[in-house]
């Protein structure tokens, strides 16, 4: 079993997409619907919203010539960082006046293409900014979508190693007194939002740059997903293992899975037995080599299952039902093998829509966007976020985290060595000292096992959203949403229009 992380990836660019199999095993990323399907999907001006949900407010697309290198006072290089403006909804200062009614929402964007985290933060583009009229922007973060500082050579060793979380928080800190200036908006209270990664930045930005930004909203977070914070690792994969668990109460669903997974580890082992499971998977073109492929690939569709398991229909990476995890677990109930049942589970995953063809592809993440040669670099020099399994409180087979074994493929890939506590180091960990950030957590949420959980103060406020999935809360409100995302947003609106005002009244003694 791999490490989970794509989260959610040089010697040349060509190097890194023949080689994305073998890293894949352990930088999946933790945003699985941002993929190459994904931006296939909006390049085909396909929707990727949720049913009926409106369109996020027009923007216009603006390009800042922004510093390579902040923290080198030698380098002379710039790159054209792409963000988004809207200002549908903001209240705009009256010019000469201190007065600003109407605050900055900035995302902070993370491992993809703008445009995409744009229109699925729909809580964020038209209810918090319609509600606070603000003014929304949206950053590209550099390395992802077309924010590339050298183009398609961006990915080269002599190019990749300006991307790191700390240039990108420069580059956000750089960019907003850029823009407020140009629009006469200096005085405005500076919110920043985001999810997962850019839930991550978010978080680190109020704590780093609290002259920059006022409050912040970090949905699903794991900022405690490093080594040395107490954190262990493998309660990742024990979240996803309860999310199919408590479909009943005897637990029946996830017991059956652990029971196919284990038959296919022992098929494997048996001549002829990759050809087998090649055929009861029906695997496209030439058979398993490794099991581990075939692992990988549920393991895949089960992680992300648990991530998604919104309680509608949605249309991310793959489009899936209502809660897909009991859609599963009740095809699974129909078959009496334990293999075949597994098969509809994955089925529900991966070909829901009927539309998967007659075989499964096993590197269908292996050849996701370049964007994926970007985070796995990150996970290979400072976002090392172990995941293992015990094959006892989850589905998996045993695997522990081997910082070794990571070394030695990034090594071998990116001639990196990972170091799996600077994270912490630089940002402190849950160690950390600062005002005025949300966390918010999803209970089936497996990226919770890393979020704060408890409510420090008045102004480090952690919301649990009891049967919400990966930063729901950031999406448009639905009416199958559960109470608790719907408080939770009551929440997060208040805190934000309270930090926001607070704000306001100090900028204008200034």
């Amino acid at each position: 079993m791999m490490i989970i992380y794509k989260l959610l990836i040089i010697l040349s660019l060509i190097s890194i997409i023949n080689c994305k199999e073998q890293l894949y095993q352990r930088y999946r990323s933790p945003f699985p619907y941002y993929s190459k399907k994904h931006v296939e999907r909006k390049q085909q001006g396909l929707t990727t919203r949720v049913g009926d949900d409106p369109s996020p407010p027009p923007y216009q697309e603006l390009w800042y010539m922004q510093t390579l290198d902040h923290f080198n006072f030698q380098s002379k290089g710039e790159f054209a960082q792409r963000y988004l403006v809207s200002d549908e909804y903001w209240k705009k200062p009256t010019p000469g006046e201190k007065v600003c009614e109407g605050p900055i929402l900035f995302y902070t964007g993370n491992e993809g293409d703008i445009t995409l985290f744009y229109d699925n933060s729909q809580f964020v583009t038209n209810i918090l900014a319609q509600e606070m009229g603000a003014l929304l922007i949206f950053a590209e973060h550099r390395y992802y979508g077309e924010s590339l500082p050298f183009g398609n050579d961006s990915w080269t060793s002599d190019n990749i190693g300006y991307l790191t979380s700390e240039q990108a928080l420069a580059d956000y800190a750089q960019l907003i007194p850029a823009v407020l200036s140009e629009m006469n908006a200096e005085h405005c209270p500076v919110l920043s939002v985001g999810g997962s990664y850019g839930g991550m930045l978010t978080a680190w930005f109020r704590m780093k740059y609290p002259n920059i930004v006022d409050g912040a909203l970090a949905a699903s977070a794991p900022i405690l997903s490093f080594l040395n914070t107490g954190v262990n690792p493998e309660t990742f994969n024990k979240i996803a293992t309860n999310d199919f668990k408590d479909t009943s109460t005897e637990g029946t669903c996830a017991s059956r899975i652990r029971s196919a997974i284990n038959d296919i580890m022992t098929i494997s082992t048996q001549v002829n037995g990759l050809a087998q499971l090649s055929e009861t998977f029906s695997v496209c073109g030439s058979p398993l080599n490794d099991v581990n492929d075939l692992i990988n690939w549920i393991e895949s569709a089960l992680t992300y299952m648990a991530m998604a398991d919104y309680p509608y229909p949605a249309n991310f990476l793959e489009p899936l039902p209502g809660y897909p995890i009991n859609v599963s677990c009740n095809a699974l109930a129909q078959q009496q093998d334990d293999i075949q049942g597994l098969l509809q589970v994955l089925h529900v995953y991966y070909n829901s829509s009927g539309q998967a063809g007659t075989c499964y592809n096993m590197s269908v993440f292996t050849t996701g966007a370049l964007g994926d040669a970007s985070w796995n670099y990150q996970a290979c020099t400072e976002m090392v976020m172990p995941v293992s399994s015990d094959g006892v409180n989850d589905f998996f087979p045993p695997q522990p985290f081997s910082l070794s074994d990571l070394n030695e493929q990034c090594q071998q890939e990116f001639q990196t060595t990972p170091d799996p506590y600077w994270i912490t180091t630089y940002y402190g960990g849950g160690n950390f000292s600062a005002t005025n950030i949300i966390f918010s957590n999803g209970v089936l949420d497996v990226w919770r096992s890393g979020g704060i959980l408890e409510t420090r103060s008045d102004s480090i406020v952690a919301l649990t959203i009891e049967g919400g999935a990966h930063h729901l809360d950031l999406r448009y409100p639905n009416p199958l949403d559960p109470p608790s995302v719907t408080e939770a947003r009551e929440i997060e609106l208040k805190l934000l229009q309270l930090w926001a005002s607070e704000a306001s009244l100090l900028k204008q003694r200034k």
